[in-house]
């Protein structure tokens, strides 16, 4: 498509060229090849007659007229992305959408792979990409390129609505041979553990930050880059690990695991939904979060 002689897919390379400052890591971004990028960059140079970006060493630097072309061209695929692409009625038995999602290993085991399920037979030509929570998401979630976030309050992003979904409580899990029974703060800190932290920052779980900001101290023996993995470093060894309680009993059925309430109260998590406010008018995504909103009611009383 063009609009006064400017191809409107090059906008998606000039904002990732924008933001990046980097050929290949604006290819890698917009899954393209790094020829294709840099004769994106060609024609944007043509069109604007402008560099955009010039070389100075090994960096890239923005020329006057890229940074005055940032936000509006920000504002234009924000608009695109949210709302133009999104236009018009959703009919779940023939509509076919790709939705994109953005949830940690526990929500898409509590809630998330239900409602995928329930949807495949709802929406038969409905698909779904499911995304790690990283650096990243909180980046794509403002250029609207994931449709949903499945987040904890406490990791919410500002500005734009949170659901609740459900609440879920911390517990304490051993291997069930290892001959636990009730595990004091005493116990708890004398013994190993193991522990998930996540993405490059390897940010800790809200148990951990609980326990990081009473500055108690811990002998971390494993550490893992999801809850599902903490099971497995727990089984046949005196190692303990928090874990919220729904993952806890889901596992309890795979893993010979024993659940241990903790010795004192720790953080509810509250588990909810996010979705960018330029989707707020989207029929599509009212279907998802409906769906997404019942199936909570029915994990409350389960």
């Amino acid at each position: 498509m063009r609009f006064d002689g400017l191809d409107l897919n090059l906008l998606v390379a000039l904002e990732a060229l924008i933001e990046e400052r980097h050929v290949s890591a604006a290819a890698r971004r917009i899954h393209l090849s790094q020829p294709a990028v840099t004769g994106a960059l060609k024609r944007l140079r043509e069109y604007f007659d402008d560099e955009l970006l010039v070389q100075r060493g090994r960096r890239m630097f923005l020329t006057p007229k890229a940074e005055s072309l940032a936000e509006p061209v920000h504002r234009a695929l924000l608009q695109i992305r949210g709302e133009i692409t999104r236009a018009g009625s959703f009919d779940p038995a023939t509509t076919a959408r790709h939705f994109v999602v953005s949830a940690s290993d526990y929500a898409y085991t509590t809630l998330l792979a239900k409602v995928i399920a329930k949807a495949a037979t709802l929406a038969p030509a409905v698909t779904f990409e499911i995304i790690p929570l990283n650096e990243q998401t909180n980046e794509c979630f403002d250029r609207a390129e994931i449709d949903l976030l499945l987040i904890v309050k406490k990791l919410s992003l500002p500005n734009h609505n949170f659901i609740e979904l459900w609440q879920d409580e911390e517990v304490v899990i051993s291997w069930a041979e290892a001959g636990f029974d009730n595990i004091d703060k005493e116990t708890f800190f004398a013994s190993g553990h193991a522990v998930a932290t996540f993405g490059l920052e390897r940010r800790p779980s809200i148990a951990d930050s609980h326990i990081i900001s009473n500055g108690w101290k811990r002998h971390v023996e494993v550490q893992l880059p999801e809850f599902g993995a903490l099971c497995q470093a727990v089984v046949g060894t005196k190692r303990l690990a928090t874990m919220h309680r729904r993952y806890a009993q889901h596992f309890a059925k795979l893993y010979p695991i024993k659940l241990h309430d903790t010795w004192e109260p720790f953080p509810h998590i509250i588990e909810g939904m996010q979705w960018h406010n330029v989707r707020n008018s989207d029929p599509g995504l009212q279907w998802l979060t409906g769906l997404l909103t019942d199936a909570a009611k029915e994990l409350k009383h389960a």
